[in-house]
């Protein structure tokens, strides 16, 4: 719930105009320090706990990625997404999903576009046996449903 409070916070859902600059205004080592815990949860053996963090994740790299920061999530999610540990991979791809929702293809470099789709394809293997999420999603249907949200960035 702390997560989905703290999206809201961030991405100014509460339509609060006090949050709507919260994140940005904070200290850079804080920040830095808050998005290690934030992605340091993402490994969560919840699926849930890894959804929200997903969202979380998201949000932030909407606000950073289009002003030059956080520059490293993306490649960091795509190799993630090729993980061996089936929660590493699900929450990687539930996230890169998420991040194509939330940001406009001129937010992202061509190389990032093309890593994201790169492990998004690479992650689709109709014999796959990772363990499906509480959704009923293996890595293969959230890849496709990440590919799916990352199609405007193939033009």
């Amino acid at each position: 719930m702390a997560a989905v409070i703290c999206k809201n916070m961030i991405a100014n859902r509460s339509m609060d105009i006090r949050y709507a600059e919260l994140w940005i205004q904070l200290e850079p080592f804080f920040k830095q320090n808050m998005k290690e815990a934030i992605l340091a949860t993402l490994a969560s053996p919840s699926q849930l706990v890894r959804t929200q963090v997903s969202s979380l994740v998201a949000a932030i790299a909407a606000i950073e990625i289009p002003r030059g920061e956080w520059t490293e999530l993306i490649n960091n999610l795509c190799t993630n997404a090729n993980s061996s540990v089936a929660q590493v991979k699900l929450a990687s791809l539930q996230t890169l999903g998420f991040i194509c929702e939330e940001l406009e293809p001129k937010d992202l470099s061509n190389e990032l576009k093309n890593a994201v789709i790169v492990a998004l394809t690479t992650s689709i293997d109709k014999n796959e046996n990772t363990a499906p999420n509480s959704n009923g999603f293996p890595a293969t249907k959230l890849a496709v449903k990440a590919l799916l949200n990352s199609l405007p960035y193939s033009s």
